[in-house]
């Protein structure tokens, strides 16, 4: 009877160790998801020239305050947005980001070209990745 229980346990034991394995991969898979899906949206919104929605997705880690003046962004246009490469940190909590953008002001009709480099970070409690960076360098 005691090894009988003893089986039941042990077996009852793996079975919640192999679950778990199951939920951090599964956790780790969605925060891989939510990278991607938040660094694309990101490059979306500025080629569509939602500067604001663009803005709205940084957030310091260090909770410094965000101030950039969208005015003088008028009449820049975002005409491609390509990321080169991402390297992600070890415990899936930060990224770095090497992205081509190529844009123009329409007071030049200059297209241009910069590589921004961009630092992620992830919020568990809001589940939300947020950029650590200032708007691009245009």
């Amino acid at each position: 009877m005691k090894i009988k229980l003893l089986v039941i346990l042990v077996t009852a034991l793996c079975i919640s160790v192999i679950s778990l394995g199951g939920c951090a991969s599964k956790k780790k898979n969605q925060t891989l998801s939510s990278f991607d899906e938040t660094t694309k949206l990101y490059g979306r919104l500025l080629r569509w020239r939602e500067f604001e929605g663009a803005v709205n997705m940084i957030r310091h880690q260090d909770e410094a305050s965000v101030e950039i003046d969208l005015d003088k962004y008028k009449d820049l246009r975002v005409t491609d947005y390509e990321i080169k490469q991402v390297v992600m940190g070890e415990e899936l909590k930060t990224a770095v980001v090497e992205a081509d953008i190529s844009y123009y002001f329409e007071t030049t009709n200059s297209v241009k070209e910069i590589r921004d480099t961009q630092s992620w970070w992830y919020l568990e409690e809001a589940e939300k990745w947020f950029l650590d960076d200032d708007f691009p360098a245009f």
